[in-house]
């Protein structure tokens, strides 16, 4: 079962270089496909974000958690924005268009930081590092 869990997170990361590697989208143009996505009114089921506050003292509401990511990549936090659309994703009321939206923006996040590491930068090695640790748990 241990191996397993290790070997998930490698395949996510193999498949997102390889995605990569065919349509090379880029992360400004994810981003915007993202805010774009989440412009629209969120759906009625969706808490306002300061009613809703999840264990670790973060807003509950996706559009909260999108524009957590948003701030994250506009400061290079690639982690910090993968991360927070992670939560989205497991979030309900969601759209097909928005999840849409957050994988792309997820996968151009991490393969900027694949690139950036395997040319041997040490802050996106971190970063991947970071992210692989919330995949673990």
């Amino acid at each position: 079962m241990r191996i397993l869990s290790c070997l998930v997170p490698l395949a996510v990361v193999a498949l997102s270089v390889l995605s990569a590697c065919s349509k090379k989208a880029d992360v400004k143009s994810q981003v915007a496909e993202l805010e774009e996505a989440f412009q629209a009114p969120a759906p009625a089921t969706a808490s306002q974000p300061e009613k809703g506050v999840l264990s670790q003292g973060l807003p509950a509401d996706a559009n909260a958690y999108v524009n957590l990511a948003l701030s994250a990549v506009r400061t290079n936090d690639y982690a910090g924005g993968v991360i927070a659309l992670q939560a989205v994703q497991r979030m309900p009321g969601i759209t097909a268009n928005q999840l849409m939206a957050v994988e792309r923006a997820k996968e151009a996040m991490t393969s900027d930081l694949v690139a950036r590491a395997a040319r041997g930068d040490a802050k996106a090695k971190a970063e991947l590092a970071v992210i692989e640790k919330t995949r673990s748990q």
